[in-house]
């Protein structure tokens, strides 16, 4: 049976990497081994799925240099499957098989200095980036948690609720490591058809979620409708919050004290501050 397998993490980037067995319809033509080239990726129907490149590695075995969207990563493997070749994971026993999965600074630094040891936190971060859900009521100042945490305008703001429709992702690095930040359609009741939508894809974000956090505004009340594991943030901590909780204000301190505050809660919620890896990774 032929096979494929992907070579790079499952993170969004601009070229994802899939080694994969020689074989009809896939390509209607492969290039000469030791050659690159140009080629159109097909479905199991004969339509387009990609244009890639193509290095042809022997006489059995070939590199497919693909778009590295989640879409269309999912596009290829689709393509492969219903061609009747079978999905194989990376053999992460390779060290430097596991060094080019690694996705962030620290995880490459554990690799290189903690190998033979499994780490204090989920080995899946060692391959991809953790997953992390902003959500809470609309108007909770959602879009500009988010743009601290980027250290940049990447969501729109507005006093206006219902501004934010769509999941709008941005990636943070932070003490050594990436997290895929997602902003969202704040909750509430709605009639609007496409504000629901949004919040349909809330739900669905969150099933996928590593972290979710919950942005609870001071002025809500003392009742916050959350999850179990959520990592709850008052908002709008200028207005008040009760002692001992994790409080945000975009009015109050620094900028950059503000966004670490948040970003250190949520690596200490992953496992990602563990002292042992902060020390390995040689980054505080």
């Amino acid at each position: 049976m032929r096979s494929f397998t992907w070579l790079t993490p499952a993170a969004a980037s601009a070229i994802a990497v899939l080694r994969c067995d020689c074989g009809p319809r896939l390509l209607r033509r492969w290039p000469e081994v030791g050659r690159v080239a140009l080629v159109v990726v097909r479905d199991a129907n004969d339509a387009v799925v990609d244009e890639a490149l193509c290095l042809r590695l022997s006489d059995t075995e070939a590199e497919l240099h693909v778009h590295g969207g989640p879409g269309m990563r999912a596009a290829v493997s689709a393509a492969c499957t219903a061609l009747g070749w079978q999905e194989k994971q990376v053999d992460n026993s390779d060290p430097w098989t596991a060094l080019a999965q690694a996705p962030a600074p620290a995880a490459v630094a554990w690799l290189l200095q903690k190998n033979d040891q499994p780490p204090p936190f989920a080995t899946e971060f060692l391959r991809r980036q953790p997953l992390v859900l902003i959500t809470g009521p609309a108007n909770a100042g959602k879009s500009t948690l988010l743009n601290t945490c980027c250290g940049h305008r990447r969501a729109l703001v507005s006093d206006q609720a219902g501004t934010t429709r769509d999941l709008v992702a941005a990636v943070v690095d932070h003490a050594g490591w990436r997290l895929r930040l997602i902003d969202s359609a704040g909750l509430r009741a709605t009639d609007d058809a496409l504000e629901a939508a949004g919040q349909d894809l809330v739900r669905q974000a969150r099933a996928r979620a590593d972290v979710v956090v919950y942005l609870h505004p001071a002025d809500a009340g003392a009742v916050v409708p959350t999850q179990a594991g959520d990592l709850v943030v008052w908002g709008k901590a200028d207005l008040g919050v009760p002692t001992g909780v994790l409080a945000w204000s975009d009015r109050q301190g620094d900028p950059a004290q503000r966004r670490g505050t948040i970003l250190n809660a949520i690596l200490a919620q992953l496992g990602l501050r563990d002292p042992a890896v902060v020390h390995a990774a040689g980054l505080l």
